[in-house]
């Protein structure tokens, strides 16, 4: 099985953490407040939820919609176009932030289309 076909199978998750392919409460509680701005620090640092594959999937969408968010308020010093791109991107991160907090809700991983394959920084 490739690497990137356990993120999209939820009951591919981390045998070796005992994952039953249920999330717990705090698991799926730390798997939602990963799309809040920062808040994805606490399933990237907090045991035993931090090895489970379903947590750090969602984390790492966390993290990527972060980098975004910083980029776009980087590029939004720009006048004008950077104020347009910065607006567009923004709603998009909101649409892929609600997104994930669904797939999150559903007990299921989810990879963001075309990035999400490309950037695994949590394996």
């Amino acid at each position: 099985m490739e690497n990137n076909e356990q993120y999209n199978d939820p009951t591919m998750m981390d045998p070796a953490a005992g994952y039953t392919g249920e999330p717990t409460g705090s698991e799926k509680a730390f798997a939602v407040l990963a799309y809040f701005g920062l808040l994805w620090l606490i399933g990237l640092l907090k045991a035993p939820e931090k090895d489970t594959a379903y947590v750090k999937n969602h984390v790492n969408n966390g993290i990527i919609l972060t980098i975004i968010g910083v980029a776009s308020g980087v590029v939004a010093a720009i006048p004008v176009i950077g104020w347009i791109v910065a607006a567009v991107v923004g709603v998009a991160t909101i649409v892929f932030s609600i997104i994930g907090i669904v797939k999150a809700c559903q007990n299921q991983t989810y990879l963001f289309p075309v990035i999400g394959e490309k950037f695994i920084l949590i394996k």
